[in-house]
């Protein structure tokens, strides 16, 4: 949900539909490794008949992995080292948002076959029928993620293994601190009169309305009853005026706050910050005190991608080296401890991350996970009566 090097974004699947976001939406390497970078090669798995967890023995590989991701999840260059290294070619279709992306899943057909994406999402696509169980067996680098990380509980549902983590990150406020002085501490600062016209957060309903929640009090903002909607209503209905527009990616995000058009708003990765720290503008982030709303993004095999090859490709992207390359070069907070990143990835780089933010004792009880919303229907059509009135 999320970016890393802003400016990349790749599309080369003709056949996907880009906005095709039909009312299913509601519903609910080892010997791939990369030795430019100095990536030990893991052993991948071999090919095997279904496991305990219910997956099924491997399809033929084709010599082609077709991911569907993020903005700023890879980049070209990595990709012809993979390439290089492993035969298999690397064809990258990208989106900007959850709901963009189970679009593009929904009218890719046989088109794809790993799809990255956040852990409250998993139901719809499974509902969809578009994901196979994982054979974490077929991935040595499961051995990588940080053990304070708590991804497999949302992975895991009805007793199978949906995938593996990629990337994890939260969804804070942030602020131009030339104009912003003193840190807020609750997200109602969206709503103050001082920032009229220059408060911005993502088109995209499944993210902004659980923050709409946080900050007015609703108890559980992933179900909500029908008194909960209309103070989400009401909300939305107060914040429209505040609003300059709504980002539709990342690299929109930093030019509007690049551009003085925004100065606070809902961050949907750190990463548009550090991206505007890197170009010298003073922006800042924080934890509101209602709580933050965070997100694991997993790799996970849709229709047709269990294949050996795909597995291989999973395991390079979890390598330890891999995994540093992406967090020094993205500003995300991968999958790999502290510890690990702190020995591959320069100092100050890894200071501008997350990835520290781990490391405190009290840093996960501050967190809202991102888990399956109810009422998907009445959400989006909620958002996108929101968005008539802009």
């Amino acid at each position: 949900m999320r970016t890393g090097s802003i400016g990349y974004s790749t599309s080369t699947s003709a056949a996907l539909d880009r906005r095709s976001f039909l009312r299913g939406a509601a519903l609910v390497s080892g010997a791939a490794a990369l030795s430019a970078c100095g990536l030990s090669s893991g052993d991948g798995g071999t090919s095997a008949p279904a496991s305990a967890g219910g997956t099924a023995a491997l399809e033929a590989d084709t010599g082609t992995v077709r991911v569907l991701t993020f903005e700023g999840y890879t980049q070209p260059e990595w990709l012809d080292e993979y390439k290089a290294k492993s035969g298999v070619e690397v064809v990258v279709t990208t989106a900007g948002s959850v709901d963009e992306m189970f679009a593009k899943a929904r009218t890719a057909g046989n088109g794809l076959d790993l799809v990255q994406f956040d852990l409250g999402s998993i139901p719809r696509y499974i509902e969809a029928g578009l994901l196979v169980p994982f054979d974490r067996s077929q991935v040595a680098n499961v051995a990588n993620i940080s053990p304070g990380l708590p991804w497999e509980p949302g992975l895991t549902i009805d007793g199978k293994l949906w995938g593996l983590p990629y990337n994890w990150g939260t969804e804070p406020l942030m602020w131009n601190a030339d104009v912003v002085t003193k840190a807020p501490t609750s997200w109602r600062v969206l709503w103050d009169r001082t920032f009229r016209g220059k408060v911005t957060l993502p088109d995209d309903s499944y993210i902004g309305m659980p923050m709409i929640g946080f900050a007015w009090g609703v108890k559980d903002p992933y179900n909500m009853n029908d008194q909960d909607f209309d103070t989400v209503k009401k909300a939305l209905s107060d914040l429209r005026p505040q609003l300059k527009t709504l980002t539709t990616g990342f690299n929109d995000a930093v030019n509007l706050y690049g551009a003085g058009d925004c100065v606070i708003g809902y961050c949907q990765n750190v990463s548009v910050v550090n991206d505007l720290t890197t170009q010298g503008k003073n922006f800042a982030y924080g934890y509101p005190d209602e709580g933050t709303p965070f997100w694991i993004d997993n790799s996970l095999l849709l229709q047709g991608g269990n294949r050996k090859e795909v597995y291989d490709y999973v395991n390079a992207t979890m390598d330890k080296a891999w995994q540093g390359r992406f967090i020094e070069a993205s500003g995300n907070a991968g999958i790999i401890s502290y510890d690990d990143a702190k020995a591959i990835v320069a100092a100050d780089k890894l200071a501008a991350t997350e990835v520290k933010n781990q490391t405190g004792s009290t840093f996960w009880a501050k967190m809202r996970p991102m888990v399956p919303p109810n009422r998907l229907d009445d959400r989006l059509a909620l958002w996108n009566e929101f968005k008539a009135g802009l």
